[in-house]
C-alpha cells in the first residue's frame, strides 16, 4: 500500500482533516448519546474512521475529551466574542440585547445539549470543570468590555457579580427548559420575566460601574 510522504516542517493536512472530522464526530456523539455513552468506538463509527486511526490521533478517551473540550470552548468563545463585539456601548438598548441573546442561546439546540453534557461531565472531570470555569470567566470579562467597563475597575465589582448571576440563570434555564415537554407557555413566561428583571439589575450595576464620582 503506498504511503503519503510529508515534507519536513510541512503540516500534515490529511491528519488535520482527520482530527477535525473526529472532533466533529465526538461533539455529535456527546450531544446525542450523553457522556455516559461517550465511547471511542461510537466516535470512530460516527467519524467513519477505523478504530486504530482514531487511537493514532487520540490514544485515550481522556485525550479525545481534552481535544473535544478545547474545540468546543474555542468555537463557542469565538461565537460569543463576535456577538459581544457587535454591541455598541453607546446604545441604551445594549444590555437588553445582551441578556436576550444569552437567554435564547441557553436553549439553542446547537449549543444546549453539548453544554448540558459538559456540565454533567464536570462533576467527575476536573479538566472539564476548569475549562467551563475559564469559559465563563472569559465571557464575563468580554461582557464587561462590550458594555464599556474595564473588568479590573473597583466600581465594576457588582456588575461582574451580577453577570455571574446571569450565568447561573442561563445554565438553569438550559437544565429546566431544553428537554421539557409542553413548556411553551411556561418558558415564555420565564423568558419574559428573566429579561425584564436581569436587564433592570444589570442597567443599574452598569450605571454604578460608570459613575465618575469618587
Amino acid at each position: 500500500m503506498p504511503t503519503i510522504s510529508q515534507t519536513p516542517g510541512k503540516p500534515n493536512r490529511l491528519g488535520e482533516a482527520t482530527r477535525a472530522k473526529i472532533i466533529d464526530a465526538a461533539i455529535a456523539v456527546l450531544a446525542e448519546n450523553g457522556f455516559a455513552d461517550f465511547t471511542m468506538q461510537a466516535v470512530a463509527s460516527r467519524a467513519d474512521v477505523v478504530y486504530g486511526n482514531l487511537t493514532h490521533h487520540y490514544p485515550s478517551r481522556d485525550k479525545l475529551i481534552e481535544a473535544m473540550l478545547e474545540a468546543i470552548l474555542e468555537r463557542y468563545g469565538a461565537r460569543f466574542d463576535a456577538f459581544a463585539a457587535s454591541l455598541d456601548n453607546t446604545d441604551a438598548s445594549q444590555v437588553r440585547k445582551l441578556v436576550t441573546w444569552l437567554i435564547d442561546d441557553s436553549v439553542d439546540p446547537e449549543t444546549a445539549p453539548v453544554f448540558l453534557e459538559l456540565w454533567a461531565m464536570s462533576t467527575h472531570n476536573p479538566m472539564v470543570a476548569d475549562g467551563l470555569a475559564a469559559l465563563y470567566d472569559g465571557a464575563v470579562e468580554s461582557c464587561m468590555r462590550s458594555l464599556g467597563v474595564l473588568p479590573q475597575s473597583p466600581k465594576a465589582r457588582r456588575l461582574r457579580d451580577t453577570l455571574y448571576l446571569l450565568g447561573t440563570v442561563l445554565e438553569g434555564s438550559s437544565s429546566i427548559f431544553y428537554n421539557r415537554t409542553r413548556s411553551g407557555e411556561i418558558y415564555e413566561g420565564f423568558r419574559r420575566e428573566a429579561i425584564e428583571i436581569l436587564v433592570t439589575v444589570l442597567e443599574q450595576r452598569l450605571a454604578e460601574a460608570k459613575d465618575e464620582t469618587p
